[in-house]
Protein backbone atom coordinates (compact mmCIF):
# COMPACT_ATOMS: atom_id res chain seq x y z
CA UNK A 1 0.00 0.00 0.00
CA UNK A 2 1.36 3.40 -0.95
CA UNK A 3 2.11 5.86 1.82
CA UNK A 4 -0.71 8.21 2.74
CA UNK A 5 -0.22 11.97 2.77
CA UNK A 6 -2.05 15.22 3.22
CA UNK A 7 -2.29 15.44 -0.54
CA UNK A 8 -4.03 12.07 -0.62
CA UNK A 9 -6.51 13.23 1.99
CA UNK A 10 -7.12 16.42 0.02
CA UNK A 11 -7.65 14.41 -3.19
CA UNK A 12 -10.13 12.10 -1.47
CA UNK A 13 -12.04 15.05 -0.05
CA UNK A 14 -12.00 16.87 -3.39
CA UNK A 15 -13.29 13.79 -5.20
CA UNK A 16 -16.05 13.35 -2.62
CA UNK A 17 -17.16 16.96 -2.97
CA UNK A 18 -16.86 16.65 -6.74
CA UNK A 19 -19.08 13.58 -6.72
CA UNK A 20 -21.72 15.45 -4.76
CA UNK A 21 -21.36 18.33 -7.20
CA UNK A 22 -22.08 15.99 -10.09
CA UNK A 23 -25.09 14.64 -8.21
CA UNK A 24 -26.39 18.17 -7.63
CA UNK A 25 -26.09 19.00 -11.33
CA UNK A 26 -27.44 15.69 -12.65
CA UNK A 27 -30.80 15.92 -14.50
CA UNK A 28 -33.91 14.75 -12.64
CA UNK A 29 -36.48 15.23 -15.42
CA UNK A 30 -37.51 11.58 -15.61
CA UNK A 31 -39.52 9.22 -13.48
CA UNK A 32 -37.98 6.28 -11.66
CA UNK A 33 -38.83 2.61 -11.97
CA UNK A 34 -38.73 2.29 -15.76
CA UNK A 35 -35.57 0.19 -15.64
CA UNK A 36 -37.66 -2.38 -13.71
CA UNK A 37 -34.92 -3.45 -11.28
CA UNK A 38 -35.08 -0.05 -9.60
CA UNK A 39 -38.85 -0.43 -9.17
CA UNK A 40 -38.36 -3.91 -7.76
CA UNK A 41 -35.85 -2.56 -5.24
CA UNK A 42 -38.45 0.04 -4.25
CA UNK A 43 -41.10 -2.64 -3.68
CA UNK A 44 -38.66 -4.58 -1.49
CA UNK A 45 -37.76 -1.41 0.43
CA UNK A 46 -41.47 -0.87 1.09
CA UNK A 47 -41.81 -4.47 2.26
CA UNK A 48 -38.94 -4.07 4.72
CA UNK A 49 -40.07 -0.71 6.07
CA UNK A 50 -43.83 -1.20 6.20
CA UNK A 51 -44.31 -4.97 6.49
CA UNK A 52 -41.03 -5.95 8.18
CA UNK A 53 -40.73 -8.73 5.60
CA UNK A 54 -38.64 -9.46 2.54
CA UNK A 55 -41.35 -10.24 0.01
CA UNK A 56 -42.60 -9.18 -3.40
CA UNK A 57 -45.66 -7.20 -2.36
CA UNK A 58 -46.77 -6.62 -5.95
CA UNK A 59 -47.41 -10.29 -6.74
CA UNK A 60 -50.52 -12.15 -5.55
CA UNK A 61 -49.56 -14.20 -2.52
CA UNK A 62 -46.53 -11.94 -1.92
CA UNK A 63 -43.84 -14.61 -2.43
CA UNK A 64 -40.41 -14.18 -0.78
CA UNK A 65 -37.61 -12.45 -2.67
CA UNK A 66 -34.72 -14.76 -3.61
CA UNK A 67 -33.00 -12.97 -6.49
CA UNK A 68 -31.85 -9.65 -5.03
CA UNK A 69 -29.75 -9.79 -1.87
CA UNK A 70 -31.34 -7.66 0.88
CA UNK A 71 -28.54 -5.16 1.48
CA UNK A 72 -29.56 -2.51 -1.02
CA UNK A 73 -33.32 -2.71 -0.34
CA UNK A 74 -32.50 -2.34 3.37
CA UNK A 75 -30.60 0.88 2.62
CA UNK A 76 -33.49 2.18 0.51
CA UNK A 77 -35.90 1.26 3.30
CA UNK A 78 -34.23 3.92 5.45
CA UNK A 79 -35.48 6.55 2.98
CA UNK A 80 -38.96 5.07 2.57
CA UNK A 81 -41.56 7.05 4.52
CA UNK A 82 -44.67 5.09 5.54
CA UNK A 83 -47.90 6.90 4.77
CA UNK A 84 -46.39 9.13 2.08
CA UNK A 85 -47.64 7.13 -0.89
CA UNK A 86 -45.79 4.80 -3.22
CA UNK A 87 -45.21 7.28 -6.05
CA UNK A 88 -43.85 9.96 -3.73
CA UNK A 89 -41.67 7.42 -1.96
CA UNK A 90 -40.28 6.21 -5.26
CA UNK A 91 -39.14 9.77 -5.93
CA UNK A 92 -37.58 9.98 -2.45
CA UNK A 93 -35.41 6.98 -3.26
CA UNK A 94 -33.68 9.01 -5.97
CA UNK A 95 -31.83 10.90 -3.25
CA UNK A 96 -30.08 7.83 -1.87
CA UNK A 97 -27.67 7.34 -4.77
CA UNK A 98 -27.23 11.09 -5.16
CA UNK A 99 -25.77 10.95 -1.65
CA UNK A 100 -23.75 7.81 -2.44
CA UNK A 101 -22.14 9.47 -5.50
CA UNK A 102 -19.84 11.57 -3.28
CA UNK A 103 -18.40 8.74 -1.12
CA UNK A 104 -18.13 6.59 -4.24
CA UNK A 105 -15.89 9.14 -5.95
CA UNK A 106 -13.91 9.61 -2.72
CA UNK A 107 -13.37 5.86 -2.26
CA UNK A 108 -12.20 5.51 -5.85
CA UNK A 109 -9.77 8.41 -5.45
CA UNK A 110 -8.40 6.91 -2.22
CA UNK A 111 -7.94 3.56 -3.97
CA UNK A 112 -6.09 5.29 -6.78
CA UNK A 113 -3.50 6.58 -4.32
CA UNK A 114 -3.26 3.74 -1.81
CA UNK A 115 -3.84 0.69 -4.03
CA UNK A 116 -2.63 1.78 -7.46
CA UNK A 117 0.12 4.23 -6.48
CA UNK A 118 -1.20 7.11 -8.57
CA UNK A 119 -0.56 10.74 -7.76
CA UNK A 120 -3.33 12.23 -5.59
CA UNK A 121 -4.44 14.83 -8.12
CA UNK A 122 -4.50 12.24 -10.90
CA UNK A 123 -6.50 9.85 -8.71
CA UNK A 124 -9.11 12.53 -8.01
CA UNK A 125 -9.36 13.38 -11.71
CA UNK A 126 -9.74 9.72 -12.68
CA UNK A 127 -12.34 9.16 -9.97
CA UNK A 128 -14.53 12.03 -11.13
CA UNK A 129 -14.08 11.12 -14.79
CA UNK A 130 -15.12 7.53 -14.15
CA UNK A 131 -18.11 8.46 -11.98
CA UNK A 132 -19.34 11.00 -14.55
CA UNK A 133 -19.12 8.66 -17.53
CA UNK A 134 -22.54 7.39 -18.72
CA UNK A 135 -21.65 3.74 -18.01
CA UNK A 136 -21.49 4.63 -14.30
CA UNK A 137 -23.73 7.68 -14.10
CA UNK A 138 -26.63 5.67 -15.48
CA UNK A 139 -26.80 3.74 -12.20
CA UNK A 140 -26.38 6.49 -9.60
CA UNK A 141 -29.12 8.64 -11.13
CA UNK A 142 -31.70 5.94 -10.30
CA UNK A 143 -31.98 3.78 -7.13
CA UNK A 144 -29.82 0.90 -8.35
CA UNK A 145 -27.31 -1.12 -6.32
CA UNK A 146 -24.24 -0.65 -8.52
CA UNK A 147 -22.86 2.58 -6.95
CA UNK A 148 -22.91 1.37 -3.34
CA UNK A 149 -21.53 -2.03 -4.36
CA UNK A 150 -18.69 -0.34 -6.25
CA UNK A 151 -17.88 1.85 -3.25
CA UNK A 152 -17.73 -1.27 -1.06
CA UNK A 153 -15.38 -2.95 -3.53
CA UNK A 154 -13.06 0.07 -3.52
CA UNK A 155 -13.01 -0.08 0.30
CA UNK A 156 -12.33 -3.82 0.09
CA UNK A 157 -9.24 -3.20 -2.04
CA UNK A 158 -8.10 -0.41 0.28
CA UNK A 159 -8.34 -2.66 3.34
CA UNK A 160 -6.67 -5.58 1.58
CA UNK A 161 -3.79 -3.35 0.46
CA UNK A 162 -3.34 -2.09 4.03
CA UNK A 163 -2.89 -5.63 5.34
CA UNK A 164 -6.30 -5.93 7.04
CA UNK A 165 -7.79 -9.07 5.48
CA UNK A 166 -10.52 -9.55 8.10
CA UNK A 167 -11.88 -6.04 7.62
CA UNK A 168 -11.56 -6.48 3.86
CA UNK A 169 -13.57 -9.71 4.06
CA UNK A 170 -16.34 -7.90 5.93
CA UNK A 171 -16.39 -5.12 3.32
CA UNK A 172 -16.52 -7.70 0.51
CA UNK A 173 -19.38 -9.55 2.23
CA UNK A 174 -21.28 -6.27 2.54
CA UNK A 175 -20.72 -5.73 -1.19
CA UNK A 176 -22.23 -9.16 -1.89
CA UNK A 177 -25.27 -8.26 0.20
CA UNK A 178 -25.63 -5.13 -1.92
CA UNK A 179 -25.12 -6.92 -5.25
CA UNK A 180 -24.52 -10.64 -5.71
CA UNK A 181 -22.02 -10.25 -8.54
CA UNK A 182 -19.51 -8.87 -6.01
CA UNK A 183 -18.92 -12.47 -4.89
CA UNK A 184 -15.80 -12.87 -7.11
CA UNK A 185 -14.07 -10.16 -5.04
CA UNK A 186 -14.73 -12.01 -1.78
CA UNK A 187 -13.54 -15.29 -3.29
CA UNK A 188 -10.42 -13.60 -4.66
CA UNK A 189 -9.62 -11.99 -1.32
CA UNK A 190 -9.85 -15.29 0.54
CA UNK A 191 -7.94 -17.22 -2.13
CA UNK A 192 -5.07 -14.73 -2.15
CA UNK A 193 -4.93 -14.65 1.64
CA UNK A 194 -4.72 -18.46 1.72
CA UNK A 195 -2.00 -18.43 -0.92
CA UNK A 196 0.04 -15.71 0.82
CA UNK A 197 -0.40 -16.64 4.48
CA UNK A 198 -1.54 -20.24 4.57
CA UNK A 199 -4.91 -21.72 5.40
CA UNK A 200 -4.64 -21.13 9.14
CA UNK A 201 -4.32 -17.36 8.76
CA UNK A 202 -7.03 -17.38 6.10
CA UNK A 203 -9.53 -19.00 8.45
CA UNK A 204 -10.50 -15.84 10.31
CA UNK A 205 -11.24 -13.67 7.26
CA UNK A 206 -13.01 -16.65 5.66
CA UNK A 207 -15.11 -17.19 8.77
CA UNK A 208 -16.04 -13.51 8.85
CA UNK A 209 -16.73 -13.04 5.15
CA UNK A 210 -18.54 -16.30 4.52
CA UNK A 211 -20.19 -16.35 7.93
CA UNK A 212 -21.88 -13.03 7.25
CA UNK A 213 -23.49 -14.55 4.15
CA UNK A 214 -24.97 -17.55 5.99
CA UNK A 215 -28.31 -15.83 6.83
CA UNK A 216 -28.91 -15.04 3.15
CA UNK A 217 -28.01 -18.59 2.11
CA UNK A 218 -30.35 -20.01 4.77
CA UNK A 219 -33.15 -17.68 3.64
CA UNK A 220 -32.81 -18.94 0.06
CA UNK A 221 -32.71 -22.59 1.15
CA UNK A 222 -35.78 -22.22 3.36
CA UNK A 223 -37.90 -20.28 0.87
CA UNK A 224 -36.76 -21.70 -2.46
CA UNK A 225 -39.92 -23.79 -2.84
CA UNK A 226 -42.17 -20.84 -1.97
CA UNK A 227 -41.66 -19.05 -5.28
CA UNK A 228 -44.30 -20.25 -7.78
CA UNK A 229 -42.81 -21.98 -10.87
CA UNK A 230 -44.25 -19.41 -13.26
CA UNK A 231 -42.36 -16.65 -11.42
CA UNK A 232 -39.18 -18.69 -11.10
CA UNK A 233 -39.23 -19.19 -14.87
CA UNK A 234 -39.59 -15.44 -15.30
CA UNK A 235 -36.36 -14.80 -13.40
CA UNK A 236 -37.81 -14.24 -9.94
CA UNK A 237 -36.06 -17.25 -8.45
CA UNK A 238 -32.34 -17.42 -7.71
CA UNK A 239 -29.63 -16.56 -10.20
CA UNK A 240 -28.44 -20.16 -10.02
CA UNK A 241 -31.92 -21.42 -10.91
CA UNK A 242 -32.10 -19.03 -13.86
CA UNK A 243 -28.74 -20.21 -15.19
CA UNK A 244 -29.69 -23.83 -14.61
CA UNK A 245 -32.88 -23.44 -16.64
CA UNK A 246 -30.91 -22.19 -19.61
CA UNK A 247 -28.23 -24.84 -19.21
CA UNK A 248 -30.81 -27.64 -19.25
CA UNK A 249 -32.64 -26.20 -22.24
CA UNK A 250 -29.63 -25.29 -24.43
CA UNK A 251 -26.31 -26.56 -23.00
CA UNK A 252 -24.24 -25.96 -26.13
CA UNK A 253 -25.56 -22.40 -26.42
CA UNK A 254 -24.86 -21.62 -22.79
CA UNK A 255 -21.36 -23.08 -22.72
CA UNK A 256 -20.04 -22.03 -26.12
CA UNK A 257 -22.22 -19.52 -27.96
CA UNK A 258 -22.80 -17.22 -24.97
CA UNK A 259 -19.12 -16.49 -24.22
CA UNK A 260 -18.31 -16.32 -27.94
CA UNK A 261 -20.94 -13.62 -28.45
CA UNK A 262 -20.32 -11.80 -25.17
CA UNK A 263 -16.54 -11.42 -25.54
CA UNK A 264 -16.50 -8.84 -28.37
CA UNK A 265 -19.39 -6.94 -26.76
CA UNK A 266 -17.45 -6.66 -23.50
CA UNK A 267 -14.36 -5.40 -25.33
CA UNK A 268 -16.40 -2.83 -27.22
CA UNK A 269 -18.13 -1.71 -24.02
CA UNK A 270 -14.70 -1.04 -22.49
CA UNK A 271 -13.76 1.25 -25.35
CA UNK A 272 -17.11 3.01 -25.17
CA UNK A 273 -16.72 3.57 -21.42
CA UNK A 274 -13.47 5.45 -22.05
CA UNK A 275 -15.02 7.53 -24.83
CA UNK A 276 -18.15 8.08 -22.68
CA UNK A 277 -20.86 7.39 -25.29
CA UNK A 278 -21.51 5.98 -28.78
CA UNK A 279 -19.82 8.54 -31.00
CA UNK A 280 -16.84 6.62 -32.37
CA UNK A 281 -16.92 3.81 -34.97
CA UNK A 282 -17.29 0.34 -33.51
CA UNK A 283 -13.86 -0.63 -34.79
CA UNK A 284 -12.29 2.24 -32.84
CA UNK A 285 -14.19 1.29 -29.69
CA UNK A 286 -13.08 -2.31 -30.06
CA UNK A 287 -9.44 -1.32 -30.58
CA UNK A 288 -9.56 0.89 -27.49
CA UNK A 289 -11.21 -1.92 -25.56
CA UNK A 290 -8.47 -4.37 -26.48
CA UNK A 291 -5.86 -1.86 -25.40
CA UNK A 292 -7.63 -1.40 -22.08
CA UNK A 293 -7.78 -5.16 -21.53
CA UNK A 294 -4.01 -5.31 -21.95
CA UNK A 295 -3.41 -2.33 -19.65
CA UNK A 296 -5.74 -3.65 -16.95
CA UNK A 297 -3.97 -7.01 -17.06
CA UNK A 298 -0.60 -5.28 -16.54
CA UNK A 299 -1.97 -2.85 -13.95
CA UNK A 300 -3.52 -5.57 -11.80
CA UNK A 301 -0.55 -7.96 -12.01
CA UNK A 302 1.07 -6.60 -8.83
CA UNK A 303 -2.30 -6.47 -7.07
CA UNK A 304 -3.26 -10.12 -6.76
CA UNK A 305 -6.66 -9.59 -5.12
CA UNK A 306 -7.74 -7.33 -7.96
CA UNK A 307 -6.21 -9.62 -10.61
CA UNK A 308 -8.01 -12.73 -9.35
CA UNK A 309 -11.25 -10.83 -8.74
CA UNK A 310 -11.32 -9.37 -12.24
CA UNK A 311 -10.53 -12.78 -13.76
CA UNK A 312 -13.44 -14.37 -11.90
CA UNK A 313 -15.72 -11.42 -12.57
CA UNK A 314 -14.82 -11.53 -16.26
CA UNK A 315 -15.66 -15.25 -16.41
CA UNK A 316 -19.09 -14.59 -14.91
CA UNK A 317 -19.74 -11.79 -17.39
CA UNK A 318 -18.63 -13.86 -20.38
CA UNK A 319 -20.81 -16.85 -19.49
CA UNK A 320 -23.84 -14.96 -18.22
CA UNK A 321 -26.65 -15.44 -20.77
CA UNK A 322 -27.92 -11.89 -20.89
CA UNK A 323 -26.41 -9.20 -23.14
CA UNK A 324 -25.89 -6.30 -20.74
CA UNK A 325 -22.17 -5.78 -21.10
CA UNK A 326 -22.44 -1.99 -20.70
CA UNK A 327 -23.88 -2.58 -17.24
CA UNK A 328 -21.26 -5.12 -16.24
CA UNK A 329 -18.43 -2.86 -17.41
CA UNK A 330 -19.96 0.18 -15.75
CA UNK A 331 -20.23 -1.70 -12.46
CA UNK A 332 -16.42 -1.82 -12.14
CA UNK A 333 -15.30 0.86 -14.60
CA UNK A 334 -13.57 3.16 -12.07
CA UNK A 335 -11.38 0.27 -10.88
CA UNK A 336 -10.57 -0.69 -14.46
CA UNK A 337 -9.58 2.89 -15.30
CA UNK A 338 -7.30 3.08 -12.25
CA UNK A 339 -5.64 -0.22 -13.19
CA UNK A 340 -5.12 0.96 -16.76
CA UNK A 341 -3.56 4.23 -15.59
CA UNK A 342 -1.26 2.38 -13.18
CA UNK A 343 0.00 0.21 -16.04
CA UNK A 344 1.22 3.18 -18.06
CA UNK A 345 4.96 3.68 -17.42
CA UNK A 346 5.07 7.43 -18.06
CA UNK A 347 3.45 10.15 -16.00
CA UNK A 348 2.51 12.16 -19.09
CA UNK A 349 0.73 9.16 -20.59
CA UNK A 350 -1.27 8.70 -17.39
CA UNK A 351 -2.26 12.34 -17.36
CA UNK A 352 -3.17 12.24 -21.06
CA UNK A 353 -5.44 9.18 -20.70
CA UNK A 354 -7.11 10.54 -17.57
CA UNK A 355 -7.64 13.88 -19.30
CA UNK A 356 -9.21 12.22 -22.34
CA UNK A 357 -11.53 10.26 -20.04
CA UNK A 358 -12.42 13.42 -18.09
CA UNK A 359 -13.10 15.54 -21.19
CA UNK A 360 -15.20 12.82 -22.81
CA UNK A 361 -17.15 12.28 -19.58
CA UNK A 362 -17.65 16.02 -19.15
CA UNK A 363 -19.07 16.42 -22.64
CA UNK A 364 -21.31 13.38 -22.13
CA UNK A 365 -22.47 14.75 -18.77
CA UNK A 366 -23.38 18.06 -20.38
CA UNK A 367 -25.30 16.25 -23.13
CA UNK A 368 -27.22 14.19 -20.61
CA UNK A 369 -25.99 10.90 -22.05
CA UNK A 370 -26.05 9.23 -18.65
CA UNK A 371 -29.82 9.72 -18.34
CA UNK A 372 -30.82 9.54 -22.00
CA UNK A 373 -32.32 6.06 -21.71
CA UNK A 374 -34.14 6.95 -18.47
CA UNK A 375 -35.74 9.97 -20.15
CA UNK A 376 -36.82 7.93 -23.16
CA UNK A 377 -38.38 5.17 -21.11
CA UNK A 378 -39.96 7.59 -18.67
CA UNK A 379 -41.95 9.47 -21.30
CA UNK A 380 -43.39 6.36 -22.93
CA UNK A 381 -44.19 4.53 -19.70
CA UNK A 382 -45.97 7.43 -18.01
CA UNK A 383 -48.12 8.09 -21.08
CA UNK A 384 -49.30 4.49 -21.11
CA UNK A 385 -49.98 4.29 -17.39
CA UNK A 386 -51.88 7.59 -17.37
CA UNK A 387 -54.03 6.32 -20.25
CA UNK A 388 -54.89 2.91 -18.77
CA UNK A 389 -55.38 4.11 -15.18
CA UNK A 390 -59.11 5.02 -15.56
CA UNK A 391 -59.79 1.75 -17.39
CA UNK A 392 -58.45 -0.60 -14.70
CA UNK A 393 -60.54 -0.93 -11.52
CA UNK A 394 -58.88 -1.16 -8.09
CA UNK A 395 -57.94 -4.68 -7.11
CA UNK A 396 -57.81 -6.00 -10.68
CA UNK A 397 -54.74 -8.14 -11.37
CA UNK A 398 -52.61 -6.70 -14.19
CA UNK A 399 -50.13 -8.62 -16.35
CA UNK A 400 -47.33 -6.33 -17.49
CA UNK A 401 -43.71 -6.18 -18.58
CA UNK A 402 -42.88 -4.06 -15.53
CA UNK A 403 -44.89 -5.49 -12.59
CA UNK A 404 -43.25 -3.50 -9.77
CA UNK A 405 -43.69 -0.10 -11.42
CA UNK A 406 -47.33 -0.73 -12.34
CA UNK A 407 -47.96 -1.79 -8.74
CA UNK A 408 -46.29 1.33 -7.34
CA UNK A 409 -48.05 3.77 -9.69
CA UNK A 410 -51.50 2.18 -10.09
CA UNK A 411 -51.76 0.28 -6.81
CA UNK A 412 -52.96 -2.91 -8.50
CA UNK A 413 -51.55 -6.38 -7.86
CA UNK A 414 -49.43 -7.41 -10.84
CA UNK A 415 -47.93 -10.45 -12.55
CA UNK A 416 -45.37 -10.86 -15.31
CA UNK A 417 -46.41 -11.06 -18.96
CA UNK A 418 -43.30 -12.91 -20.09
CA UNK A 419 -40.82 -15.67 -19.36
CA UNK A 420 -37.12 -14.90 -19.47
CA UNK A 421 -35.37 -17.21 -21.93
CA UNK A 422 -32.46 -15.00 -22.97
CA UNK A 423 -30.44 -17.97 -24.24
CA UNK A 424 -32.81 -17.99 -27.22
CA UNK A 425 -31.33 -14.71 -28.42
CA UNK A 426 -27.85 -16.23 -28.46
CA UNK A 427 -29.12 -19.37 -30.17
CA UNK A 428 -31.67 -17.95 -32.60
CA UNK A 429 -30.70 -14.30 -32.95
CA UNK A 430 -34.31 -13.22 -32.34
CA UNK A 431 -34.55 -10.99 -29.26
CA UNK A 432 -38.33 -11.06 -28.97
CA UNK A 433 -38.36 -14.81 -28.42
CA UNK A 434 -36.08 -14.34 -25.41
CA UNK A 435 -39.16 -13.14 -23.49
CA UNK A 436 -41.36 -16.14 -24.21
CA UNK A 437 -44.27 -16.77 -26.55
CA UNK A 438 -47.91 -17.74 -26.28
CA UNK A 439 -47.35 -20.88 -24.22
CA UNK A 440 -45.45 -18.89 -21.58
CA UNK A 441 -48.11 -16.18 -21.30
CA UNK A 442 -50.81 -18.87 -21.08
CA UNK A 443 -48.96 -20.39 -18.11
CA UNK A 444 -49.23 -17.00 -16.37
CA UNK A 445 -52.93 -16.75 -17.19
CA UNK A 446 -53.63 -20.23 -15.82
CA UNK A 447 -51.60 -19.66 -12.66
CA UNK A 448 -52.85 -16.17 -11.70
CA UNK A 449 -56.01 -15.43 -13.71
CA UNK A 450 -55.01 -11.79 -14.38
CA UNK A 451 -57.78 -9.45 -15.51
CA UNK A 452 -55.80 -7.10 -17.76
CA UNK A 453 -52.67 -7.09 -19.92
CA UNK A 454 -50.65 -3.95 -20.66
CA UNK A 455 -48.37 -3.91 -23.71
CA UNK A 456 -45.91 -1.01 -23.57
CA UNK A 457 -43.76 0.52 -26.25
CA UNK A 458 -40.50 -0.39 -24.50
CA UNK A 459 -38.61 -3.51 -25.50
CA UNK A 460 -40.11 -6.82 -26.58
CA UNK A 461 -41.14 -8.09 -23.14
CA UNK A 462 -44.64 -9.50 -23.44
CA UNK A 463 -45.43 -8.08 -26.90
CA UNK A 464 -44.60 -11.16 -28.94
CA UNK A 465 -45.98 -13.47 -26.26
CA UNK A 466 -49.32 -11.64 -26.51
CA UNK A 467 -49.29 -11.80 -30.32
CA UNK A 468 -48.47 -15.50 -30.25
CA UNK A 469 -51.27 -16.23 -27.78
CA UNK A 470 -53.82 -14.21 -29.80
CA UNK A 471 -52.98 -16.14 -32.98
CA UNK A 472 -53.20 -19.53 -31.30
CA UNK A 473 -56.12 -18.86 -28.93
CA UNK A 474 -58.50 -16.18 -30.29
CA UNK A 475 -60.70 -14.73 -27.60
CA UNK A 476 -58.29 -14.98 -24.67
CA UNK A 477 -57.14 -11.37 -25.17
CA UNK A 478 -59.62 -8.67 -26.15
CA UNK A 479 -58.38 -5.20 -26.98
CA UNK A 480 -60.04 -2.32 -25.11
CA UNK A 481 -57.50 0.46 -25.75
CA UNK A 482 -54.76 1.20 -28.26
CA UNK A 483 -52.42 4.18 -28.54
CA UNK A 484 -51.15 5.68 -31.83
CA UNK A 485 -47.76 4.07 -30.98
CA UNK A 486 -49.12 0.51 -30.82
CA UNK A 487 -49.44 0.27 -27.06
CA UNK A 488 -52.35 -1.78 -25.83
CA UNK A 489 -54.63 -2.68 -22.95
CA UNK A 490 -56.37 -6.05 -23.18
CA UNK A 491 -58.90 -7.78 -21.00
CA UNK A 492 -57.93 -11.40 -20.33
CA UNK A 493 -60.46 -14.22 -20.53
CA UNK A 494 -58.81 -17.24 -19.01
CA UNK A 495 -61.92 -19.41 -19.34
CA UNK A 496 -61.55 -19.56 -23.14
CA UNK A 497 -60.28 -23.01 -24.24
CA UNK A 498 -56.63 -22.70 -25.19
CA UNK A 499 -53.84 -25.16 -25.99
CA UNK A 500 -50.90 -23.17 -27.40
CA UNK A 501 -47.92 -24.96 -28.88
CA UNK A 502 -45.34 -25.65 -26.17
CA UNK A 503 -41.93 -25.08 -27.68
CA UNK A 504 -39.81 -26.06 -24.66
CA UNK A 505 -40.53 -27.31 -21.14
Amino acid sequence: MSSWSRAATAATLAATLGGWGLAALAPRDFTLGTFQDDAQYAVLAKAIRERHAYRNLNFPGQPPELKFAPGWPAVLALAWQPGLGDTANLERLRRVNLVVAGPLAGAVAAAGVAVFGLAPALSALAALASVATPAVMMWWTIPMSEPLCLACLAVTLLLAASGRPRSAAVAAAVAVYVRSIAAPFLVALLAVEWWKSGWRRALRPAALGLGLLVPWVVWIAVHRADVPPVLAKAGYGTYAAFYGQGLRAAPATMLFTVPYVNAPMVVRALGEALLAWHWAPRLAETALGLGLVALVAVGSRKRPVLAVALALYGAVVLFWPFPQEDRFVGSVWPLLLLAALAALPWRRARVAVATVAAVAAGVAFGRGEGVRLHRLRSRGTLEVLDSVRPRIPPGAVVATANPPLVYLRLGNPTVVSWRERSYRWYRDGFWAAAWGLGDDLWDVVRAYRPDYLIIERRGAEGRYAAGSLMRQCPGVLREIWKSPRDEYLFTIHGDVPCSPVRLEP
